[in-house]
């Protein structure tokens, strides 16, 4: 008996976190600007989201502008790792492994 009330209680979990998953995804159509359009595309090819309806979905739940802010810093630090790749990271004045090991035996 008490087999069965486990089971019947896993069934009815698995049931409700699929009701429950099913009531959460809707699918809507709408009209955007172009401007926010291009914004999901660039979103996409940063790497910010998977795919423009999750673009979409962080542009819905942080704002237009934090989504702006996100697509900028991104495109700063690619900005700063291709000229680093250029011209070498600036390291001068950076401790080297020596001074760091001296610090540690202080």
């Amino acid at each position: 008996m008490y087999k069965e009330e486990g089971k019947l209680k896993y069934m009815l979990g698995i049931l409700w976190c699929t009701w429950v998953y099913l009531l959460a995804l809707v699918t809507v159509t709408i009209k955007v600007r172009r401007e926010i359009e291009e914004l999901a595309r660039e979103m996409v090819k940063l790497g910010i989201a998977r795919s423009r309806n999750h673009a979409y979905n962080i542009m819905i739940e942080f704002g237009v502008k934090e989504a702006r802010k996100l697509v900028e810093r991104r495109k700063a630090v690619r900005r700063l790792v291709e000229e680093y790749m250029e011209k070498g990271l600036p390291y001068d004045n950076l401790p080297t492994v020596r001074d760091v090991e001296e610090e540690r035996t202080r």
